[in-house]
């Protein structure tokens, strides 16, 4: 018993010793990027902006949010949701898909990491199945950093340390893509790629 408690008491002592160590190092981000100036129509999409509540903007703590979807004249809808965060802390980090999806109603079906092939470049992602009531989406993700895209909670968490000690700002924004129709999505996502990437980049995102 007391092995164990003495072993619990060093795991605390080097928890708070390495969140002191990353406090020191970190470097506040200066500009938040301006997610409302990406396109709001192009081509046969149109878009609009939906407000969040306060009470769902509280817990999500993000310091800038765009939620926007965007309609074809066929009624196919792409939902894309950015949040921005000046700053991530060791123990306060982005909220994961992963936790919130479930409490909102929303069964994962699956979940595995992929590549998805934009004009100039393959972004990574992570890409999930959900279900509700009989309806299935598809919902990919992933985060912008200082370091370029992550696309998982633990390599977020990595990628916060390298930052912190490398005395980079340790800001990220949480980019989400949600539609029923898999065609759909990449169209929107093809022409909103190079704009976001010149949004991001303006802040200091890679």
């Amino acid at each position: 018993m007391a092995l164990r408690y003495l072993i619990a008491l060093l795991i605390v002592a080097g928890a708070g010793a390495y969140a002191r160590v990353l406090d020191t190092h970190r470097v506040a981000a200066v500009v938040p990027p301006k997610l409302d100036q990406l396109p709001a129509a192009f081509g046969d999409w149109r878009s609009q902006d939906i407000p969040m509540p306060a009470n769902i903007a509280k817990v999500l703590g993000a310091d800038v949010t765009l939620q926007r979807v965007y309609e074809n004249s066929s009624r196919q809808r792409v939902e894309l949701f950015l949040a921005y965060f000046s700053k991530q802390a060791v123990n306060s980090q982005i909220h994961s898909p992963k936790h919130c999806l479930p409490g909102a109603g929303w069964t994962i079906v699956s979940t595995e990491p992929t590549r998805v092939d934009l004009p100039g470049q393959s972004q990574p992602a992570t890409r999930m199945v959900l279900q509700q009531e009989g309806v299935s989406e598809q919902m990919l993700y992933w985060f912008r950093t200082r370091s370029g895209s992550v696309t998982g909670e633990y390599a977020l968490k990595f990628d916060l340390v390298r930052n912190s000690l490398a005395r980079r700002p340790t800001d990220a924004v949480f980019v989400r893509y949600v539609a029923r129709d898999q065609a759909a999505m990449r169209d929107v996502m093809s022409t909103l790629q190079q704009p976001l990437n010149g949004v991001l980049g303006s802040a200091g995102l890679q």
